[in-house]
């Protein structure tokens, strides 16, 4: 792993060292962006369930009810091939 020597002290423009506070100023101002990011996100997050709660309340029921009933319907055609599938191995071995 390189590791880079900062400049601590005053550095002119000419050191050819990066400047540590330059680094950390850079990095925090990074950091505040992303904070900034992520309470913006849950403020839009909170105003769509305050105006769309409900109605996102149904669509996830009725997207919960079909993928429970699609499930059910592909357990039920699996045990039907099943079937089908035995009753052709005893006709064909009978």
């Amino acid at each position: 792993m390189t590791q880079v020597a900062y400049c601590t002290e005053s550095c002119g423009p000419d050191s050819g060292q990066p400047d540590f506070y330059d680094f950390l100023e850079s990095r925090l101002m990074f950091m505040s962006h992303l904070a900034h990011k992520s309470v913006l996100f849950e403020k839009i997050k909170k105003r769509i369930e305050q105006e769309e709660g409900d109605k996102l309340d149904k669509i996830a029921e009725l997207l919960v009810q079909a993928s429970k009933e699609k499930w059910e319907s592909d357990i039920e055609s699996d045990k039907k091939q099943d079937e089908l599938r035995n009753r052709l191995r005893e006709t064909f071995e009978g």
